[in-house]
């Protein structure tokens, strides 16, 4: 792969090439030079969604879990004659995040059944909501009037236990690959991806893996190490680490 520009920077205002003591500016000396690095200091922390807000109007709200009296959980409500969803109470058990389950009655208030485990109910991707090591990354569709349908309501899943730079199977899971799932710069393994460098893009897991969706175009993600692989090539720009990515991890920004 290319090397693109020949020294490392850091916006605190220091300095640093990889295998030479000289200054950064002054390539003359001899020994492997780095792609340019840069940590964005004055990145804001990213802020978590309103969940609850984003939630769809009903007789209750997913996350908050108001609109229901105890006993009964907030969850979706549909029927095999309409293609509506809308959030309804409907009794609600004990089982919390990790409880093993076949239904969601057995789950407790807040919390909804999927993939044999009880998981937490968030809304619009606010990990707020979501225990430790976890983020709201699964959004669940429902089969009403005889169709596939979106909830409204998503559940929160573990998080940061794959590689964003690796390109193979996720986990081992060839129908998955490692993404960057919320605005923290936490990491899962998601659904295989096609849009490559420069496609259009929405949502942070439409690119495919090693990629970004950034400002609605796929960017290609970097090791935000000095002398770190893989590198942006040549024409791609710096490796720009923020927030919103990985530890480890920037991407290649255009003009930087």
């Amino acid at each position: 792969m290319a090397r693109a520009v020949v020294w490392v920077a850091f916006l605190s205002g220091g300095l640093a090439s990889c295998g030479s003591t000289t200054s950064a500016t002054d390539p003359s000396d001899a020994g492997p030079y780095c792609a340019k690095i840069i940590f964005d200091l004055h990145d804001s922390p990213a802020q978590a969604p309103d969940g609850v807000a984003a939630c769809p109007e009903g007789d209750c709200n997913y996350q908050a879990g108001t609109g229901c009296r105890a006993g009964f959980g907030c969850r979706p409500q549909f029927t095999a004659e309409s293609t509506v969803v809308s959030p309804g109470c409907e009794p609600a058990g004990e089982g919390v995040t990790g409880s093993a389950c076949k239904a969601s009655a057995e789950c407790a208030s807040g919390y909804f059944c999927a993939e044999g485990s009880c998981r937490k109910q968030c809304c619009g991707g606010d990990w707020s909501a979501c225990d430790p090591g976890e983020s709201c990354i699964r959004q669940v569709d429902v089969r009403a009037g005889g169709q596939i349908e979106d909830s409204g309501l998503a559940l929160c899943y573990p998080v940061n236990d794959c590689d964003p730079l690796a390109t193979g199977p996720c986990n081992g899971s060839k129908t998955r690959e490692c993404k960057i799932v919320d605005a923290t710069g936490a990491v899962a393994c998601e659904p295989l991806s096609t849009a490559q460098v420069g496609d259009s893009c929405k949502g942070g897991t439409v690119c495919a893996a090693g990629l970004s969706c950034v400002l609605d175009t796929c960017r290609q993600l970097c090791r935000a190490e000095v002398c770190g692989e893989p590198a942006c090539p040549e024409g791609a720009g710096a490796c720009v680490h923020l927030t919103r990515d990985p530890p480890g991890v920037g991407e290649c920004t255009p003009g930087r």
